[in-house]
Parts: C-alpha cells; sequence; structure tokens
C-alpha cells in the first residue's frame, strides 16, 4: 500500500505542471495504493477482526473506531482524487 502511494504521490508531483491527460493518467498508482488500504483496513479489521473475530467485545483489543477513521480518512481521499482536473484557458 504504501510503495503504491509513494509512487503515485511522486508521479503526481512530477506531472503537476504537463498536460491534464497526462496528470490524470498518472493517478493510477496512488487509487491502487488506496483502494489496497481500503480494502486492508475494512476487510481485514472491520470486517473480518470485528465481526469474526468478535473484536467489538474487547475493552482492549477494539480497534473498530480506529480502522473506521482510517477508511473514512482513505475514501475521502480517494474520492478527491478522482476529480478531474480540467485545463485553465489562457
Amino acid at each position: 500500500m504504501t510503495f503504491f502511494c509513494l509512487k503515485g504521490s511522486w508521479l503526481l508531483f512530477k506531472n503537476l505542471k504537463s498536460d491534464p491527460v497526462i496528470f490524470q493518467a498518472s493517478k493510477n498508482w496512488s487509487v491502487a495504493g488506496l483502494i489496497l488500504g481500503i480494502i486492508i483496513w475494512f476487510l481485514g479489521f472491520e470486517v473480518v477482526g470485528g465481526e469474526w473475530f468478535v473484536m467489538w467485545q474487547s475493552s482492549i483489543w477494539n480497534g473498530l473506531g480506529s480502522a473506521e477513521r482510517i477508511v473514512g480518512f482513505l475514501v475521502l481521499t480517494l474520492i478527491l482524487l478522482q476529480l478531474k482536473d480540467e485545463a485553465i484557458p489562457k
């Protein structure tokens, strides 16, 4: 997840002043990292940990609140990243 997000961030930074089509295409690595993070934190912690292993019953090992905050941040970042960047007319 970290590798994908870092590579995507580097590509976005590198193509910041380039053509909007190239900039939009460079978002693929970041999108892959964010989706992988959502899968890990939502499916791994909230679904498997929270429901299958009944993590919500433990006062010590309950990580559902943290996982929910992380998934919310990742989803919001993914939504903002998917907004199209229009070319500014000169």
